[in-house]
């Protein structure tokens, strides 16, 4: 991606093997003295902050900080934050998979945290990432170099998951991709487990139940189409659908990404934007039932 004249979010390609768990690997960088943004409620991130520091505010009033090494733990609902720049910050964005083999703590137990890398990987990899983070402050390794080494310390960190959950946490992979508002129903009938069992799981490794979970990711799905500049009117008909109404619709989409429909569509290029956009998508697609072309969803 190209600089806008305030911040470079650049999107890295990550080793094949690591598809499974990771989102995206990410290099960002600002010469802004301060920058401000909102975060949209995204998967657990994470980062090198070897320059500048970061701030993120929670709805609850808590102010959390950075530091060298660190996580952000599954967002449930928008999070601003700032920036204290220079900042140069290299990330990888875990998926639920990732999560839970990487860091393996139950995200209706962490979510909404910034946690130092200390306190979610073993000791040894723990020290790796904040050696690496100190290479970059001194200028002894590039950021393209330590995207590979992120990426490989996240391929050390990976551990199985338990009792055969992955097969879960794929079922509900699928049902969020099968359409833009899976009937829950369908979820149940899938993992063919009780309901009490399938609330668990979910709020286990996605952090809710199924029907707040599908609430989220319509929501950022809906911002994501309703941000594009072209949505053609079939395309703008189906989000709509998705909600009673159009009150509805404009409180999860600020709840969930921290913008209303019309900033998104009329809001200059931002972190959150750029976040929101296709290319920051993993395992879940923005459309629901796989991605169409722009050309599908555009005049």
């Amino acid at each position: 991606m190209e600089a806008d004249g305030r911040f470079n979010f650049e999107f890295v390609g990550f080793p094949a093997d690591l598809a499974s768990y990771i989102n995206t690997l990410f290099i960002f960088r600002t010469d802004e003295d301060v920058l401000e943004d909102i975060l949209p409620a995204y998967s657990a991130q994470f980062f090198l902050m070897p320059v500048g520091e970061a701030e993120m505010h929670f709805a609850d009033g808590r102010v959390a900080h950075s530091s060298p090494a660190f996580f952000t733990t599954p967002l449930q609902q928008a999070a601003p934050f700032r920036l204290h720049g220079p900042a140069l910050a290299i990330g990888v964005s875990l998926n639920a998979l990732g999560w839970a083999a990487l860091g393996g703590i139950p995200v209706d137990q962490c979510a909404n945290q910034v946690l130092p890398a200390d306190q979610v990987l073993p000791a040894d990899l723990a020290q790796q990432v904040m050696e690496l983070s100190q290479s970059v402050s001194e200028g002894e390794i590039d950021a393209d170099g330590a995207c590979a080494q992120m990426a490989q310390i996240v391929r050390s960190g990976i551990r199985p998951i338990e009792n055969g959950h992955e097969t879960v946490i794929a079922r509900v992979i699928e049902w969020l991709n099968s359409d833009f508002n899976p009937p829950v129903e369908d979820l149940h009938e899938t993992l063919a487990l009780s309901p009490r069992q399938v609330q668990r799981l979910t709020k286990r490794y996605f952090g809710q139940p199924p029907s707040s979970l599908l609430k989220r990711y319509r929501a950022i799905r809906a911002a994501t189409l309703l941000s594009l500049p072209d949505l053609n009117d079939e395309m703008r008909r189906q989000v709509a659908d998705a909600y009673y109404d159009q009150a509805h619709m404009i409180h999860d989409i600020r709840h969930y990404t921290g913008r209303t429909p019309t900033l998104l569509k009329n809001d200059s290029r931002t972190v959150g934007t750029d976040t929101l956009a296709p290319d920051g998508y993993g395992l879940v697609e923005p459309f629901g039932a796989g991605s169409p072309d722009t050309k599908d969803i555009s005049d």
